[in-house]
């Protein structure tokens, strides 16, 4: 039976339970009918299931390398057995750079930290592991298993600078010096070569398992999402990532907006469970179809992960999961693969990213990606399509294609590439809104706004909005000479009023500025006020912007699909920001939402996937609907004579 390619695919499922190399029992459990009771339910194109977690341990009988030492069944040929019988392809849940046995059975492998110590979990990607183990790896479950693919896991969000040997043998031959320390001159160019050093480790495994298997597919987990938010240069087949299991619905919209231009096919997992205290805590049927609908109305594959028992499934959950594959199923039509319509465009600045970076990859903590993430959402929460586009998106894009955008946003940076800021100021030139979001932003564009003035200290400012404050505590950029479109007040001194936002006319178009950074401050700190503060720099949108008007809780989409319009709705309603929350069932419905799109007039405007022809109203280039429920998500069809 026919295997889709990850190109073809839109569902999956993935199990995994990090094998222990003293773990007992493995297989004795198992279940080959339990689990063809499952695949028969869901249906999916993928499985990703257990082959190599962290500690090291395989949890299937290895010829090469360390396996776990109470395997009594061999549970990866159970799977294919059962996948291949019903043409689902199956994928391996597979570590990489972390790999504590590895280490442990030759820690010559171990990368070192600047201190010389070496690591007990993660790998040396200078080094012959990827040589000596794991690609052998892949090449035994490719051909031995024939297994279709890999998610490398623990990969690019697991190494870590690295001194070992093996680094300073390989930097001094490319430099003829000794690897600097941190703070030390050359650092930045450093941790640059160990970027470098990981890309040319993926390309190595892939290389060797594809001389083996060519068909073999493969992904290195989160690389080339919002955690290395760069082109993509390496083959990989395939884009993956697991967003986190807490604060889900942002972590997805917000990586699904960094991937849907990507070029290559893409997909996001959700974890099925909530993790506290240790333990696990399963989500609901609503919870994961609220997050399953962020993924896919940006046109990406969904897949979701549950805890794989040592042998078979949870057999209880299987009616809810065909549940949640019905919902996705009956979207996939509309949604799967559909590019964004131009609207408001957020830049992600690749410099920006790894200017003073002290780690390799990963956003954690990275305040250029935070400020990103909030002008996404401040944008989203106005009711305004919005998407991502990292340096290389913009680079790519012709005048005549970025000059589609109404609005593009550049948050607080504290550098930009040199050709990225001419084509922004190119954009506003020929007649685009060119926001600048940030005091750091705000001083590498001084010239062009014809602004001075200095950057103050963090401190508590109280900012304004239809006569309400909210305060916030920010550094900021003491504006003066300006006609100001929004102002705050210093906490220090209720009475001084100071300009946070203007605007400058700019060729054809316009700049503006906003003194602090709306973006962060919005990701950290969202109130009312910062929302209706962030509203009224979008209000500078160049042209009509489609608007969902009704409730601050949708999220639009603007997709294109086949020559045909698809306006996602999406209800950001429910628990799903509260921490203490383990689970919920219920998302409020929305009511009454009306729907403007500024468009050719249309033949027909469809309700998905309910397939209801809906009455509408054209008038001034404008597509008006009338939405009377919006539960989870709901998509607009629209159709052109």
């Amino acid at each position: 039976m026919h295997r889709k390619k990850r190109s073809e695919s839109f569902l999956g499922m993935h199990f995994d339970f990090h094998a222990r190399k003293d773990q007992t029992g493995i297989g004795e459990n198992c279940a080959p009918e339990v689990i063809g009771r499952m695949l028969d339910a869901v249906k999916p194109d993928y499985v990703q299931c257990d082959t190599k977690g962290h500690a090291g341990a395989t949890s299937y009988p290895t010829k090469v390398g360390y396996q776990a030492e109470g395997i009594v069944a061999d549970i990866l040929k159970m799977w294919r057995e059962e996948t291949a019988k019903r043409g689902i392809a199956l994928y391996a849940h597979h570590s990489g750079v972390w790999d504590n046995l590895a280490i442990e059975h030759n820690p010559s492998w171990a990368a070192v930290n600047e201190k010389g110590e070496p690591s007990k979990e993660k790998t040396s990607v200078f080094g012959p592991y990827v040589e000596q183990l794991l690609g052998p790896q892949l090449v035994e479950m490719a051909t031995e298993y024939g297994l279709d693919g890999v998610w490398v896991d623990g990969d690019c969000w697991a190494v870590m600078p690295d001194y070992s040997e093996h680094a300073q043998v390989a930097y001094h031959a490319k430099t003829g010096r000794m690897p600097p320390k941190p703070d030390e001159e050359g650092y930045d160019e450093y941790l640059e070569f160990n970027r470098q050093g990981f890309r040319d480790y993926v390309a190595k495994y892939i290389s060797i398992v594809k001389e083996k298997a060519p068909e073999f597919e493969v992904a290195s987990n989160w690389m080339y999402t919002s955690f290395a938010p760069e082109e993509v240069t390496l083959p990989v087949d395939f884009i993956s990532g697991d967003y986190s299991p807490q604060n889900s619905v942002n972590t997805a919209r917000f990586e699904a907006a960094c991937l849907v231009r990507q070029g290559k096919p893409w997909d996001l997992m959700a974890w099925g469970f909530n993790i506290q205290n240790g333990y696990h805590c399963l989500k609901s049927l609503p919870q994961l179809c609220q997050e399953a609908a962020v993924v896919i109305a940006f046109g990406g594959g969904f897949q979701f992960y549950n805890a794989q028992k040592v042998g078979t499934v949870q057999e209880w959950a299987i009616p809810m999961w065909a549940k949640l594959a019905e919902f996705c199923r009956a979207r996939e039509e509309a949604c799967h693969k559909a590019m964004p319509h131009p609207q408001v465009g957020i830049i992600y600045s690749t410099k920006a990213f790894y200017h003073n970076k002290k780690n390799l990859f990963t956003p954690y903590g990275c305040p250029v990606t935070g400020a990103v993430k909030g002008s996404l959402f401040a944008a989203q929460e106005n009711q305004y399509s919005a998407e991502i586009l990292m340096s290389h998106h913009l680079l790519k894009l012709t005048d005549e294609e970025l000059s589609r955008f109404g609005m593009l946003i550049l948050p607080n940076v504290p550098v930009i590439e040199d050709e990225v800021k001419a084509k922004l100021l190119a954009y506003a030139q020929n007649g685009g809104t060119l926001a600048l979001w940030g005091p750091d932003t705000v001083r590498l564009f001084a010239d062009e706004l014809g602004v001075s003035g200095e950057t103050s200290e963090a401190e508590v400012i109280y900012v304004e909005s239809d006569g309400a404050f909210a305060p916030i505590k920010q550094r900021y950029l003491r504006l003066s000479g300006v006609s100001e479109t929004g102002f705050g007040l210093l906490k220090s001194d209720m009475g001084e009023r100071i300009s946070l936002s203007f605007e400058k006319p700019f060729g054809k178009g316009k700049l503006q500025a906003v003194a602090f950074d709306l973006g962060r401050g919005y990701e950290k700190e969202p109130s009312v006020v910062l929302r209706r503060f962030a509203q009224r720099q979008l209000a500078g949108f160049a042209g009509k912007a489609m608007r969902v008007y009704g409730s601050h809780l949708v999220m639009p989409l603007w997709m294109e699909k086949n020559g045909r319009s698809y306006v996602n709705l999406l209800n950001l309603g429910g628990a799903h920001m509260d921490e203490r929350q383990r689970s919920f069932d219920e998302i409020p419905p929305l009511y009454n939402l009306t729907v403007q799109i500024p468009c050719e007039q249309p033949k027909n405007v469809t309700l998905l996937p309910e397939n209801i022809a809906l009455r509408w109203e054209y008038a001034d280039g404008m597509l008006t609907v009338q939405i009377e429920r919006l539960d989870i998500h709901t998509v607009l069809a629209i159709e052109g004579e």
